[in-house]
């Protein structure tokens, strides 16, 4: 995964994307970004590859997210992934409860890059995800 603040507050998640310095630089530069202590949302863009996590990564991963559990909640006010495929989208929209509960911010899913920006800006301007996912169509 590779991770691009160029935009900040709007934080762009390439899944597809690796970062050639490895899984450690993306933890530090998402630390960095919760240590700035300012609200952000996070555009996920790119199917992640179909990869199985191994027990150590998952728990890896856990771990970090626990450790940044209360920076999390409070800075990251929610990821929008971008998913064409209306099935697919469908499909992520199902899984937005389990991926709220254990990140603890909301995800949205948009169609496009545009439009994904386009609800970043608007949960930045302080609107609701509940609000503005309850005006995106089902597919």
């Amino acid at each position: 995964m590779l991770i691009d603040d160029a935009q900040f507050p709007i934080v762009f998640m390439h899944y597809n994307r690796a970062d050639d310095r490895g899984d450690e630089v993306s933890f530090r530069i998402f630390e960095d970004l919760l240590a700035r202590k300012q609200p952000f949302v996070l555009v996920g863009l790119g199917a992640e590859a179909e990869q199985v996590q191994s027990n150590e990564e998952r728990k890896r991963l856990t771990l970090w997210m626990k450790r940044n559990r209360d920076a999390l909640h409070a800075y990251v006010w929610a990821m929008v992934y971008v998913e064409p495929s209306p099935a697919k989208r469908f499909l992520a929209k199902t899984s937005a409860p389990i991926f709220q509960k254990f990140w603890g911010y909301p995800i949205l899913v948009s169609a496009s890059e545009a439009e994904a920006e386009g609800i970043a800006v608007r949960l930045l301007a302080g609107e609701q995800a509940a609000q503005i996912e309850a005006e995106q169509p089902d597919a």
